[in-house]
């Protein structure tokens, strides 16, 4: 259970399109917004988990035609999140950063905060890297005196409590560095960083066999 729980926090805490996602769009729209993307983020992981519990990410690895349209459709979806991470930016250079910070971080409303959690949803289905980790991960540890439909359940629930208390300590701390978030030069960078990321991590996924 230790070694599960250690490399689970590996897994979990190494930046990936989620973390980028969540950090671009907290800058873009606020708390609420990045509140909403991590709930998202937690339901796409809840999917996977049940998925994975019940053998279909079996079936989507088995299949490669499945598993490339997966990656594909997630590549395009992590290059079209860092494209607008990227239009940000540059709207945020061209406007200036003292003008575009007076009204461009205004908090996010019911619509803003349903986008964000469609994105942080969306974004973490389609990562066909989840999926794959899910099926290679739990075979290899075991819960002596449990079934195996049992033992998957029991992992895949602990996973995804780590990785829930991984996102509650994130936000935590964006709420406790909000006044920086609110600052225009910040904001700047958090676009163009998350951006690069968010298409790198996209042509990586395209280009991965």
């Amino acid at each position: 259970m230790t070694g599960f729980v250690v490399v689970s926090l590996v897994i979990i805490m190494v930046p990936g399109p989620d973390l980028a996602l969540l950090l671009a769009n907290t800058a873009r729209s606020g708390r609420r917004a990045g509140i909403a993307t991590a709930a998202g983020i937690m339901l796409g992981n809840a999917v996977l988990a049940a998925a994975a519990v019940a053998g279909l990410t079996a079936l989507l690895t088995a299949s490669e035609l499945g598993y490339v349209a997966l990656r594909i459709a997630g590549a395009v979806y992590l290059i079209y999140l860092g494209v607008q991470a990227l239009a940000d930016f540059v709207r945020l250079r061209r406007n200036g950063v003292s003008d575009a910070g007076a009204h461009r971080h205004a908090p996010a409303g019911a619509r803003g905060a349903r986008v964000s959690f469609q994105q942080g949803l969306v974004s973490n289905l389609l990562n066909p890297k989840v999926a794959a980790f899910y099926l290679s991960l739990f075979p290899q540890f075991t819960l002596p005196g449990l079934a195996p439909a049992a033992e998957h359940t029991v992992l895949a629930g602990l996973f995804w409590f780590l990785a829930l208390l991984w996102y509650v300590l994130v936000l935590l701390l964006l709420a406790r560095i909000e006044a920086l978030l609110r600052r225009p030069g910040f904001r700047l960078g958090i676009a163009g960083v998350s951006g690069v990321g968010l298409l790198g991590l996209g042509t990586a996924l395209a280009l991965r066999d």
